[in-house]
């Protein structure tokens, strides 16, 4: 398995392989207080990263070296034309309306070409976080997250924006508003988005905000 980079592909790191000097983010641990279970904790990084390209910055970008992570993007501009590379040759082309969604896993080596300029947020989702949710949601054989390119989920997009109050209104790095957030955040991707191995899942447990902040 690889290991995720010190800094991880988020905050001026992301930011740079999307050629720009620094990008503001929010580091959001969903239960820093949880106790570890083995390599998969809850206490991964989860850190949100809004990338902003304007129309002096398109063409390609680098390639995101690979990273046992998901990125999570979720356009708050639309776009007419934007390219999703994978190990060099391109993988997905298409447009996108705000509020459209976009998933990668980082192990891919993905890189972007922007056609138009981008204005999104990027969520930062450790494989190690999406089994953890998964396992305290009783969905045990989830571990990976798939979804159509340009899917429109108005859930995420009202989460999108109470995290873009929260760029408004810093709080303190793993405050409760922050942690009930990004539980929310990370339970409703997996539910949505998770994939399932085909096994049966164990029967639900308690949510997840009410078993580690409560």
């Amino acid at each position: 398995m690889l290991s995720v980079t010190r800094e991880g592909a988020y905050g001026d790191l992301l930011g740079r392989y999307f050629e720009l000097p620094s990008a503001p983010s929010l580091v959001m641990l969903p239960a820093p207080n949880a106790p570890a279970a083995g390599a998969e904790s809850l206490m991964a990084p989860f850190v949100v990263t809004r990338i902003t390209c304007l129309s002096d910055q398109l063409g390609m970008k680098r390639e995101i070296p690979p990273e046992d992570a998901f990125l999570v993007t979720l356009h708050l501009l639309g776009m007419r034309h934007h390219e999703t590379w994978v190990r060099g040759r391109p993988s997905v082309v298409r447009g996108y309306e705000p509020g459209a969604l976009g998933i990668v896993d980082l192990r891919d080596e993905v890189a972007s070409y922007l056609g138009n300029p981008l204005d999104a947020l990027q969520f930062y989702v450790p494989h190690a976080l999406v089994r953890a949710v998964a396992r305290a949601s009783g969905m045990v054989h989830v571990s990976s997250l798939v979804c159509a390119p340009g899917v429109v989920d108005p859930v995420m997009w009202s989460l999108g924006a109470a995290v873009l109050a929260l760029f408004e209104r810093p709080q303190r790095a793993g405050s409760l508003v922050q942690q009930h957030l990004a539980l929310t955040i990370c339970a409703h991707l997996v539910r949505r988005f998770g994939k399932n191995d085909g096994a049966t899942a164990a029967a639900p447990r308690r949510p997840l905000h009410l078993r580690h902040l409560h």
